[in-house]
């Protein structure tokens, strides 16, 4: 069912609103409430519809129309690399994406049911424990209820993460403060990180906070990587056919294996003992959702993590 612009179509009331009745599909369906997003491709050309109905008149809620873009902004990424990919890597893709839908189903109720009992918990221990001397075990019950929320907290973040709130930045300046940030982490590993510019401007239209924490999160597995005396980290700032910016992120480790390198980034893989690997499937859906992508790639010494983005063209990038 067609949209128009590239904004939701949203009929609460099918049998009060006009609109209704201009889409026969939904008048003769006697549908009670609509909600519908287009897909558009890159090129601009309407692809379709991701819609919502309910039988009855329902008000979607502001959650729910987010839900609907994001899913229509996903679909849309689909449909353009299925052209550019075999059908094997394609059916990865859906089983991907049908892996965050159960798994935010799986975060909605964890968070209900989990968050604020342990929140009681936490005070009732902080209180029982409040007179003894030593409180070595408080710390430890305290600690592990922390990281049980943390782990909630990136449940949400992976199927949920927040619409970006747009921006125009120079991408040298913020990547300069995302490598002065994590420069105390690599000097705790006695790892050295450099940081090397091959442009004095490289303009771009995204979530600062959002891709802050994806390099952080890149650079923090890449010092780790590297953690050993002589270990190095080197982070480059590149533009390709002043259509798009690399920011390489390459360390001296052991590497990935080649037999997981395709299952990097995929929900409760990971290689760490403690980790859920949710920090680089959320790192994936934030560039995603600025058109942008993340590459992995085994050097003879190292490994070699690529960030690409859209660049800004120069008359837009004035904005800013």
């Amino acid at each position: 069912m067609p949209c128009d612009g590239r904004e939701p179509l949203i009929i609460n009331d099918t049998k009060k609103d006009d609109r209704a009745s201009v889409f026969d599909a939904i008048y003769e369906a006697r549908i009670g409430s609509y909600l519908g997003m287009p897909v558009y491709l890159s090129n601009g050309k309407l692809f379709g519809t991701v819609c919502a109905i309910d039988p009855e008149p329902y008000a979607f809620t502001e959650q729910e129309i987010e839900t609907i873009k994001r899913l229509s902004s996903v679909v849309s990424v689909i449909i353009e690399n299925a052209g550019k990919s075999s059908y094997d890597e394609f059916d990865d893709k859906l089983m991907r994406l049908e892996k965050l839908s159960l798994l935010g189903q799986l975060s909605a109720g964890l968070a209900h049911e989990l968050r604020n009992p342990m929140q009681s918990v936490r005070g009732f221990v902080q209180f029982l424990f409040e007179d003894q001397k030593h409180n070595h075990f408080r710390d430890i019950v305290l600690s592990e209820m922390d990281r049980m929320n943390q782990l909630i907290n990136d449940f949400l973040m992976a199927t949920q993460p927040t619409a970006p709130k747009r921006n125009y930045y120079n991408v040298n300046d913020l990547v300069s403060e995302t490598v002065d940030f994590m420069k105390n982490e690599a000097t705790l590993h006695n790892v050295d990180v450099t940081l090397t510019f091959e442009v004095e401007k490289a303009t771009v239209h995204v979530d600062k906070s959002q891709i802050k924490q994806v390099l952080i999160n890149l650079m923090k597995n890449a010092i780790e990587a590297a953690g050993a005396e002589g270990g190095k980290v080197k982070v480059a700032i590149n533009v390709q056919k002043q259509q798009e910016v690399f920011i390489e992120i390459v360390d001296n480790g052991p590497g990935i294996p080649v037999s997981i390198i395709g299952r990097i980034g995929e929900p409760f893989f990971s290689t760490k003992d403690e980790g859920t690997g949710l920090g680089l499937s959320i790192s994936q859906r934030i560039i995603q959702e600025h058109n942008g992508a993340i590459r992995f790639e085994n050097l003879f010494d190292g490994t070699k993590v690529l960030v690409i983005l859209p660049l800004v063209g120069e008359e837009e990038g004035f904005k800013y």
